[in-house]
């Protein structure tokens, strides 16, 4: 699992250990993870999804700046601009994006459901929260446009599986590879735009303003986005493509985007089987066979081995300066209040002081805190599953007492305190 994250840093993630690429330097940080990562993506920070946790982490210092408890397993992480979008087989959770904080949960139709593309911010229209899914279903895929506030499917469609999918920003349209050699073009909302026999077995595209390249085992086709043929470059062995630079077996070549021709090429002694570009397509970071990175320059014409360097991750979680709204275990939601009451009195049995918070629905919580840090501490050592919130302040009329070992926390006027 190995993927390009970054555009202002170079940061991957391959199995448990994050990379970070100092580019100036020539070095490569090794950041060990202490568990294994599901899922993970990321633009300023590296959001990292294990079973139990989503963390938020800055790789270039390699330390974890907040991290916030999952009580069910995801699947897949995506990001939009105010939010972080978690997605299950029948739900999808929003939390915010500056403090991990619980949004909303929504349940979906059950499915294996994965996002069609990873960066989905720009997809659809302003003003509609929607994320597109895609599941299999026997022989074909379904996708779906999903809103994220109510979990209804707005719209769907039904295809041959997909083998790779682009989003054209340029057009506000999805371009996919369907099984059969066919190019197909969809709308965001699901409504099929145009559908195009290549001719060809294609495995992978890129998007080129008004063309795309599209990649098979014979080498690379440049086509108009509807997808008439413009020209052909024949490359075999490829391994990865990075924008418009190619890895094959034996060299690294740069295709001009005016003339289709390849401008520069370099051997590929290193035995370099992934690309990944920097911030500009003229240096980009290769991968060998032994999992090493290699900074490739088009100017000179050079590549330098980087020098791997092993950084322990520290962790530094953040302290809520604010008092108007503290953070809050929410342990469940009904909407049933004979249902809520039950698992209140089944938790003040425990003497775990929870309580009953009314609005649409009967949330049980627990807290409130105002240092995130304990939040976490005592929902470790209390084994207890939900979801961190962070809201206005409860006052509650009456004091509480409870203990975690030998520890003894009192809750005053809404405020959990260690005595």
């Amino acid at each position: 699992m190995l993927t390009y994250i970054g555009l202002i840093f170079s940061a991957f993630v391959l199995d448990s250990t994050i990379y970070y690429v100092d580019i100036e330097r020539g070095v490569v940080d090794e950041i060990e993870f202490s568990e294994a990562i599901i899922d993970y993506v990321a633009d300023d920070f590296v959001y990292v999804v294990t079973q139990d946790y989503l963390y938020k982490i800055d790789a270039g210092r390699a330390l974890i700046i907040d991290k916030a408890p999952l009580p069910l397993r995801f699947n897949y992480i995506l990001l939009r601009r105010y939010e972080i979008i978690l997605i299950s087989t029948d739900e999808i959770i929003v939390l915010d994006r500056g403090n991990l904080a619980f949004k909303s949960g929504i349940g979906i139709e059950r499915g294996d459901h994965r996002p069609i593309v990873k960066n989905q911010s720009l997809v659809g229209l302003p003003g509609q929260p929607r994320i597109i899914l895609m599941s299999e279903a026997g022989a074909h895929n379904t996708i779906r446009s999903v809103d994220i506030g109510s979990g209804r499917t707005t719209a769907r469609v039904t295809v041959r599986p997909i083998k790779d999918a682009v989003y054209d920003h340029q057009n506000s349209n999805f371009i996919m590879l369907e099984q059969g050699q066919t190019l197909l073009i969809l709308n965001p909302q699901m409504k099929i735009q145009h559908r195009a026999n290549l001719g060809f077995d294609a495995r992978r595209l890129v998007t080129r303003d008004e063309d795309l390249y599209v990649f098979s085992d014979d080498g690379v086709f440049l086509l108009m986005k509807k997808g008439r043929l413009i020209d052909f470059q024949p490359l075999t062995g490829i391994h990865s493509i990075c924008k418009s630079i190619i890895l094959t077996d034996d060299g690294v070549f740069w295709l001009d985007s005016l003339t289709f021709r390849i401008s520069e090429w370099l051997q590929n002694h290193d035995h370099m089987t992934q690309l990944y570009a920097d911030v500009s397509s003229d240096r980009i970071i290769g991968i060998d066979v032994h999992d090493e990175m290699h900074l490739i320059e088009k100017s000179p014409g050079c590549v330098l081995k980087l020098t791997n360097h092993r950084r322990d991750l520290a962790q530094n979680l953040p302290a809520s300066p604010r008092v108007d709204s503290l953070w809050y275990l929410q342990l469940a939601a009904f909407t049933d209040p004979s249902n809520a009451r039950q698992m209140y009195e089944e938790f003040r049995e425990k003497d775990i002081p929870v309580f009953i918070d009314t609005a649409d629905l009967y949330r049980i919580k627990f807290g409130g805190f105002t240092d995130k840090p304990l939040a976490l501490d005592l929902q470790e050592k209390m084994e207890l599953d939900g979801w961190l919130v962070f809201e206005p302040r409860k006052y509650g009329d009456n004091s509480d007492v409870f203990y975690v070992g030998v520890e003894r926390f009192v809750i005053d006027k809404g405020i959990v305190g260690k005595e």
